[in-house]
């Protein structure tokens, strides 16, 4: 049996064993049995005919949420995995490079993902999302329709971009609870985030499980959340949302 196999089983085992607890925490539980795994950009498909890519071996910041939410979907159910994770990679559920969630606040407005804040501290930036086609415009992938990425990030640049700022920081904390999910916002206006990951909360600190590129493997931050942003200065802030897990 492939490492793959034994990963994918343990792990169901796993959530099988935290299921009927707090999903925030069988959520973490889920995150954890990943620790160690590689990093790995680029994990997915660059051009149509997209696949659907279900890697345990590697990960890139988003696949290793996109997983630790499907296997939560799924209850531990193989069969019901690869429809959970194709849920919440792919709008309408189509395994297509367009329809794909390449803004993570898009998934995260699909999936019903409420943003946690403190409305007094809770600042607006304006977001155009034309990263991705701009990008590929340079490239010219023939494969991809670029006209339908433009539709999608015009969608996207009308709604409200909210974040909390790095300085407003100490007044989001006490909302925080373990499993929800963190997005680092960008400073560039064409791209709303940078790296995402989880929080985990240790007594009185949050720390960040997330596939880390530095650190080349998935991790728990030895760092609490606010240390990471002051030795992050390239992150201006950050959102979190709260995943729905309807038992």
């Amino acid at each position: 049996m492939d490492q793959r196999k034994l990963i994918f089983i343990s792990l169901f085992l796993s959530f099988l064993t935290s299921f009927g607890q707090n999903p925030g925490d069988s959520f973490v539980q889920i995150g954890k049995r990943f620790l160690g795994v590689p990093y790995r950009a680029n994990m997915l498909s660059t051009a149509n005919p997209e696949q659907l890519i279900a890697s345990l071996d590697a990960f890139d910041c988003v696949t290793f949420l996109e997983n630790s939410l499907a296997i939560q979907y799924s209850k531990g159910v193989d069969s019901n995995y690869l429809n959970a994770l194709r849920h919440v990679r792919y709008s309408g559920d189509t395994i297509q490079y367009e329809k794909r969630f390449h803004y993570f606040s898009d998934a995260m407005h699909a999936l019903g993902f409420s943003l946690i804040s403190d409305p007094l501290h809770t600042r607006v930036l304006k977001k155009d999302y034309s990263f991705l086609s701009s990008y590929l415009k340079s490239k010219q992938r023939s494969t991809i329709n670029i006209e339908l990425l433009q539709n999608r990030e015009k969608v996207l640049a009308k709604r409200t971009f909210q974040y909390t700022d790095v300085a407003d920081l100490p007044y989001l904390l006490p909302l925080i609870k373990s499993g929800d999910i963190v997005a680092f916002v960008s400073p560039n206006p064409h791209l709303d985030f940078l790296h995402t990951g989880m929080l985990v909360k240790q007594g009185n600190s949050i720390h960040l499980l997330h596939a880390s590129q530095e650190k080349m493997q998935v991790v728990l931050s030895d760092q609490s959340l606010q240390d990471y942003l002051k030795s992050h200065r390239k992150f201006i802030g950050i959102c979190v949302f709260r995943p729905i897990f309807n038992e």
